[in-house]
This record gives C-alpha cells, sequence and structure tokens, in this order.
C-alpha cells in the first residue's frame, strides 16, 4: 500500500499535476488518519472487552461466594432449629414433671444447648475485588451498591454473633448448663472407659438439680438459649432470602453483559 502511494505521488509530481497532488495528499492524510481513529477505536473495544470479562469473572464468583454462604447458613437454619426443639421440649418437659432429675438424657440434651455457631462470612471475592482496588469494573451502580450493602450486614451478623456468644452466652448460659450436665465424649473419644458414667458425679448433679435455687438457675439458662436462638434464626432467615435475592440480581447483570 505504501509503495503504490509513493508511485502515485511521483507519477502526479512529474506530470506538473500540483492541484490534483494536493488533493491526494489531502485524501492520503485523512486515510492515515481514519486509520488511526480506527484502530484507536479497535484498542478500545479489546480493552472494553477484557473489562467485560473481568467484571463477569467477579460477579459470577461474587455469586457463588454467596450460594456457599446460603449452604452455609441453612445448615446453621437446621442445627438452631434442632437447638429451639430440645430448648423447647426441656422446658415442657420440667413444667409437666416438676423435676429435671426426671428427664431423659438430660446430659446429652445439655450438651446440646452448648454449642455454639459462627454466622459465615464467606467474602473471598469480594475482598479480593475491594483490595485489588478494581471496583470501578462493575459499572452498574445500583448493583454493586446492593454486593457493599450485603457484605457490610454479613460483616455486622458476624460481629452480633460473637458478640452475643462472648457476653450473653458465655456470660450468663453456658457456666450454668456446664454445672448441670457431664461433657458428652462419644463423638470425640478413642478409649470408651471415658465414656464411662462416674455414679458419685452423678449423684451429686441430682441432688443439685433437686434444690429450687438450681431450678430457677437452669430454667433461666435455657430460656435463655431459646431467645439466642430465636433471635439467630430470624437474622439466618433473612440472610437466605437476601442471598437468593442477590444471586438473581447478578446472575441477571451478567447476561445483560454476555
Amino acid at each position: 500500500m505504501i509503495q503504490l502511494f509513493k508511485k502515485v505521488r511521483r507519477k502526479l509530481l512529474t506530470n506538473n499535476r500540483l492541484r490534483s497532488y494536493f488533493f491526494y495528499a489531502v485524501g492520503e492524510i485523512v486515510l492515515v488518519m481514519l486509520g488511526i481513529v480506527l484502530a484507536l477505536q479497535f484498542s478500545n473495544w479489546n480493552q472494553k472487552r477484557t473489562e467485560i470479562k473481568k467484571e463477569i469473572w467477579y460477579l459470577d464468583n461474587i455469586a457463588n461466594d454467596m450460594f456457599a454462604q446460603k449452604q452455609d447458613l441453612v445448615s446453621l437454619k437446621k442445627a438452631f432449629t434442632e437447638t429451639l426443639e430440645i430448648s423447647n421440649q426441656l422446658l415442657r418437659d420440667y413444667i409437666d414433671l416438676k423435676d429435671y432429675t426426671k428427664i431423659d438424657s438430660l446430659s446429652v440434651k445439655l450438651n446440646n444447648l452448648m454449642v455454639t455457631y459462627a454466622f459465615p462470612n464467606i467474602d473471598n471475592t469480594y475482598s479480593e475485588l475491594l483490595s485489588s482496588g478494581q471496583v470501578q469494573l462493575i459499572e452498574n451502580d445500583d448493583l454493586l451498591s446492593e454486593i457493599i450493602d450485603y457484605y457490610l450486614t454479613t460483616e455486622e451478623n458476624e460481629i452480633l454473633f460473637q458478640t452475643n456468644e462472648k457476653q450473653v452466652f458465655y456470660g450468663e448460659v453456658y457456666h450454668v448448663l456446664n454445672k448441670y450436665a457431664e461433657i458428652d465424649l462419644s463423638d470425640y473419644a478413642d478409649d470408651e472407659s471415658f465414656l464411662a458414667k462416674d455414679e458419685t458425679v452423678q449423684n451429686y448433679i441430682l441432688t443439685e438439680l433437686r434444690k429450687p435455687r438450681v431450678k430457677l438457675e437452669l430454667t433461666n439458662a435455657i430460656k435463655n438459649k431459646i431467645i439466642i436462638v430465636k433471635d439467630y434464626l430470624e437474622t439466618v432467615d433473612e440472610s437466605v432470602e437476601w442471598a437468593d435475592k442477590m444471586i438473581k440480581a447478578i446472575d441477571d447483570e451478567i447476561e445483560t453483559l454476555k
């Protein structure tokens, strides 16, 4: 192409066709400029497609993280529901029998109430997005705002669970449950001799459980556990619903970008 332009220029100059050469030169400049513009546009298009691919990658993996978190929340809900059922049944049995010592498998049930759970916070992709400084890749401002709100709320819930466990559960509930139940090692002991019951300890626990003060103490501990778990269940239900909403919104956005 360059050789062709040179030949045309030489021919025009040789024939003293300056006017024609002038128009030719202008045309050549226009063609060069047009080529540059097209090259820039093509480069910008390639860059834009690269950014869109990155955006889709981040959104897809954020949705995957949210789905994994939702699965953990569903498992957490199941555990809390079982704990709530055990707690409620303990209170019903006590009301009927007027005596904790007559409740079947009391230690096993109290052991269940001593289990604690952390609020799941799976934010690997979101944290990587923030640390990479590429938040601007997500061009849908409304969706980005919702993602940020989701993870801020998740962090708040995580801290709330930790605070409640430390101040309320371990401060007011755990030590009471622990005083009137032997720790169950059935899932952890390799040696079955560790599972044997100490009759002296059992008699001590039974004697303590017949005292009105202890009955009140244990009843209040179980009631506090119910309050904690009910609050947790409400938070978990809201979080599962929000996760479903966010996953759908992200999937819809990915479809528009493809």
